[in-house]
């Protein structure tokens, strides 16, 4: 007998939800609920996982990844070559690859591209990618310096344009050697420099749509660029001289792309809709895509069940915990949700971050400045009651960054276990101790400062985690935890401002390295939210970085890990992300099940007889 899947108050809610799901036809041949917006649609400033799902459908670059086992395939590039010092890699191009105006995608438009992701002005996060290049990281530094101490004046701004493009030209390892060969020359060997280039913020835009030119050109390079003036998408600030870009090129009807789909509509908060490249180089299977937002998760499910959408990239109602228990006690239930709902250990990592700062945004002294204080939330904090009470979904837990055995040859560190008598020690040493009321102060008698705690509203999940962690920290050190949910936008905006003390996250490998994982630490790097500075670190990722011998490159990551999350802490590492989605195996093939989640739209395709 098949277990009742939803219990009666929430199938009442169920039932009553199907009155209020919209019953229209469909819209598309593949429909899919994303529960995150998109928020940009071009690849040089994409680094969320849902603008890069639509970034693989729109654009195409140098190689992508073989989705069953993440080896390298070419792409644009049809082969390549490297030197015996793997430094030079030379690429040559698919003569036949096209962007959706007609034009030829050739090794130009990629050396644009990456030099647009290498100017501060684009405020990319991914920026630090291109410094393995040999150059890159100078030039970065040399526009970031320059643009600070821009004098403005007659014609300044144009003369630091010019001198730009030339420093970049004469010193940066990337070069057009004609229009379809392409050469990478590096600072130091990368073993894992094609998987890099199968990354969303790599892949190459088309220069006058980007910058708004008002005559559509084949072959731009060819021709004199407009005046600044008449670039619709783009200007130059004469008092800065930044390049001031508008990111409204990428819209329907001004975007060009050389991907499977290009882009017909997008309504923020609404759905997005791609249809077939006529120009493809590689065209998808599947003749329309629309993707809906479906801020409510029963609803995303409700509409799954109606048939209204074929794809959940996340499931996080209430009941997906029942459907996967069930699916294991029942392999042969053929409900609908049963049989589709898939839960996929992935290559990523459920966080909370410390702001890592001295100060706090509002120009307070910040608790978690000091690492031993870092160190004490770390270690009061019950990892194994949260995957096991909180999340349901038994998740491995994590005591560093980098998940284990996500990387071949590469054992990542246990970290801090759960100590909450040690976390107490950590915070006496820091100055702060319980007093006779059970309440954390320092030697003055003046309390912890209450710890605002953020996270998305997205799922519910994240409002039970930040609720666990409240009480573990109240009841096991003493202090005021107050949780502020926050909508993705604001949320993302305020990291980004380092305005909050801790604030969940969540990281997925870009590539397959661990240094996906640990270049996050680095002083520099654009997705270091948390403020963690230290000259050490850098300067042993860059030793690291510069090890020819496997083994022992491994060995340093892996002690550079280490002391990263036994002695800083910039982080708190909850556990191992599972990946819960939902599609009928009946009807769509071509979805993979790797942990690295990197899913092509393109390659979906509707099982023999499966109709939409």
């Amino acid at each position: 007998m098949a277990r009742l899947l939803i219990p009666p108050l929430l199938l009442l809610v169920v039932l009553l939800g199907l009155l209020s799901v919209d019953q229209h036809e469909r819209e598309a041949d593949l429909v899919l609920a994303s529960d995150n917006e998109i928020f940009t649609l071009d690849p040089q400033r994409m680094s969320w996982l849902g603008d890069m799902r639509i970034g693989y459908a729109l654009f195409e670059g140098i190689v992508r990844w073989n989705p069953e086992d993440f080896s390298p395939q070419p792409a644009v590039a049809k082969s390549w070559t490297t030197s015996d010092d793997r430094l030079v890699w030379t690429f040559h191009l698919d003569e036949d690859a096209r962007w959706s105006n007609g034009a030829a995608v050739t090794a130009h438009d990629f050396v644009w591209s990456w030099q647009r992701l290498l100017l501060p002005d684009t405020a990319a996060d991914y920026s630090n990618l291109l410094f393995i290049v040999e150059g890159a990281e100078d030039f970065w530094n040399w526009r970031g310096e320059a643009l600070a101490n821009f004098t403005p004046g007659p014609g300044a701004a144009e003369r630091l344009v010019d001198e730009t493009e030339r420093r970049f030209g004469d010193t940066v390892g990337i070069a057009a050697l004609n229009d379809h060969t392409l050469e990478i020359r590096l600072a130091h060997p990368v073993p894992y420099l094609l998987d890099l280039l199968a990354f969303a913020p790599l892949m190459p835009v088309y220069r006058p749509a980007v910058e708004g030119w008002p005559v559509p050109l084949v072959a731009w390079l060819e021709t004199t660029p407009p005046p600044w003036s008449d670039r619709r998408f783009v200007s130059l600030v004469p008092e800065t001289g930044r390049i001031q870009p508008d990111h409204r090129w990428a819209r329907p009807g001004t975007l060009v792309s050389n991907g499977p789909y290009v882009l017909d509509q997008w309504r923020y908060h609404r759905d997005l809709r791609l249809i077939p490249n006529p120009h493809a180089h590689t065209p998808g299977h599947i003749d329309s895509v629309l993707v809906r937002s479906f801020p409510d998760p029963n609803t995303a499910l409700l509409a799954f069940r109606s048939g209204e959408v074929d794809w959940l990239t996340g499931v996080s109602a209430d009941v997906r915990q029942d459907l996967l228990e069930t699916k294991a006690a029942e392999p042969g239930n053929d409900d609908i949700l049963v049989r589709s709902i898939h839960a996929v250990p992935a290559f990523g990592t459920e966080f909370f971050s410390f702001n890592c700062g001295d100060t706090l945004a509002s120009g307070a002294a910040n608790p978690f400045g000091d690492a031993r204080v870092r160190r004490a939330f770390a270690q009061a904090t019950d990892k194994q009651m949260i995957v096991d009470h909180v999340t349901g979904l038994r998740e491995p837990i994590s005591g560093s960054f980098t998940p284990k055995r996500s990387v071949a040859g590469y054992e990542p560190p246990e970290g801090l276990s759960f100590n909450p008598d040690r976390a107490l020690r950590e915070l006496s040493d820091a100055g702060w101790q319980k007093n006779t009321n059970g309440q954390l102060v320092n030697t003055s008698g003046e309390p912890f400062p209450s710890v605002d705690l953020k996270y998305t509203t997205s799922s519910p999940r994240n409002r039970r985690i930040a609720t666990a962690l409240r009480s573990q920290w109240q009841d096991r050190l003493g202090v005021d935890v107050t949780l502020s949910g926050q909508d993705s936008k604001s949320f993302g905006a305020d990291l980004r401002a380092g305005d909050f003390m801790v604030a969940r996250g969540r990281w997925y490998g870009d590539w397959g390295d661990p240094t996906t994982f640990l270049e996050l630490f680095r002083s520099t790097n654009g997705n270091n939210d948390r403020r963690f500075k230290n000259a050490d670190i850098d300067s042993r990722l860059d030793a690291a970085a510069a090890e020819t011998d496997p083994v022992a490159r491994m060995a340093m990551l892996a002690d550079i890990e280490r002391e990263l999350f036994e002695v800083h802490m910039p982080l708190l590492p909850i556990c191992q992300l599972v990946e819960v989605t939902m599609h009928d195996p009946n009807e769509l093939g071509g979805m993979t099940t790797h942990p690295r989640l990197i899913q092509y739209i393109g390659d979906i395709h509707r099982q023999s007889g499966a109709k939409p």
